[in-house]
């Protein structure tokens, strides 16, 4: 037999076998297809604010985790110690509002207006009463404001003893401290009038008089005139201030609490006690449970085959007799042409829509970068 005719008849034979196989193919696969990609997924990078030393390892490299769930505990200390300060600086502005606020300018008017009119009735008596009874009444009142100037000094030292122990507030020490000095000068007072009536300087102790008249209605007619608002306004400032920064503090505290997002599988995390985290960086990796999906490219002849919420099935080679279901989560409404550069109409027959797959995969065996087959069924 010649050598062309076997080369017929060989040709024949594959046409043959090429049609056959070409036919059943078409049957087979009319409603059924096979598109191929590479499994990937949503990875979420987890870190803290405010950094700092590792205090435990809460979580571990393959488990899962839910939303909310400590994953990392960084050192507090530090930050506790801010906060305790903060805290305290706002009890002080606080206190400090309240003794300007309420009933504080309505009571200091009171107390200003009966010392004004103490002060105008001494006056009036300097100017009317006869010596002796001047002479009299300021030797009681010296004998009574050195009484009570021994009373403060002897209650100074008991509060500057506890104050020393902190058994008492700072506060409670500077008010005994002010009571303390005003009763000193109250003593003092008394007892340079005293010795001015015996001097016999009635007309210095009038005019004196008078000058503490017009001190006291001075002050009065200030307190009067609402500038005492002032002080009240910076009062609120500052307690604001105080608050924010309270506040932030416990915001950097949140953070020394590594949490998780979301539901998620722990992919990545190598830390240990006494490791140093800085501020914005993650540590952590997750991957959000039923994040995983194949990004395929459908052929353009088989766009009407498959449509977004379609189920499908999935195989991979680490699990070659294992079927996966997977739903198409998307169809990309704009094709592309693989290679990109093909100009040609018979080229453009490669257009290709890229396709979302995801994975329902409970037992987290499958893994980011697999390759894998999506056969897709007509519904």
């Amino acid at each position: 037999m010649k050598r062309s005719t076997v080369i017929l008849i060989i040709l024949a034979g594959i046409l043959v076998v090429g049609t056959g196989y070409a036919l059943w193919n078409i049957t087979a696969t009319r409603d059924a297809f096979v598109i191929s990609g590479v499994i990937e997924a949503d990875d979420i990078h987890v870190g803290s604010k405010v950094g700092g030393r590792v205090l435990k390892v809460v979580a571990k490299e393959g488990e899962t985790v839910k939303e909310g769930e400590t994953l990392v505990l960084l050192e507090p200390h530090e930050l506790d110690a801010s906060l305790a300060e903060a805290q305290a600086a706002l009890r002080q502005v606080e206190a400090k509002y309240s003794l300007l606020t309420a009933d504080f300018r309505q009571e200091e008017i009171e107390r200003l207006d009966a010392a004004a009119k103490h002060a105008q009735a001494e006056l009036d008596q300097l100017i009317s009463e006869p010596r002796q009874r001047v002479i009299d009444q300021a030797a009681a009142d010296w004998m009574t404001a050195k009484t009570q100037a021994e009373n403060a000094r002897r209650f100074l030292k008991r509060v500057e003893n506890l104050a020393q122990r902190e058994l008492i507030a700072k506060q409670e020490y500077d008010d005994a401290l002010v009571k303390a000095d005003e009763a000193e000068h109250g003593m003092k007072s008394a007892r340079e009038r005293y010795d001015l009536v015996l001097a016999g300087a009635r007309k210095d102790e009038i005019e004196r008089a008078r000058e503490r008249v017009a001190e006291i209605n001075a002050k009065l007619r200030q307190l009067r005139s609402g500038h005492h608002k002032e002080q009240i306004a910076q009062a609120k400032s500052e307690i604001e201030a105080a608050r924010a920064r309270v506040e932030l503090i416990r915001a950097q505290l949140y953070e020394t609490v590594i949490r998780a997002p979301v539901d998620a599988l722990v992919e990545s995390l190598d830390l240990e006690r006494g490791d140093l985290v800085a501020a914005g960086k993650p540590v952590v990796t997750l991957l959000r449970t039923g994040s995983l999906w194949v990004r395929a490219y459908l052929p353009e002849a088989r766009l009407g085959l498959a449509r977004s919420g379609l189920k499908v099935k999935i195989r991979v080679a680490s699990f070659p007799e294992k079927d996966f279901i997977g739903i198409i989560r998307r169809i990309h409404r704009q094709g592309e042409i693989i290679p990109h550069n093909l100009q040609t109409r018979e080229e453009r027959m490669l257009q290709v829509f890229q396709t979302e797959v995801v994975i329902d995969d409970p037992d987290h065996e499958l893994r980011p970068g697999m390759n894998a087959d999506v056969t897709i069924t007509k519904s």
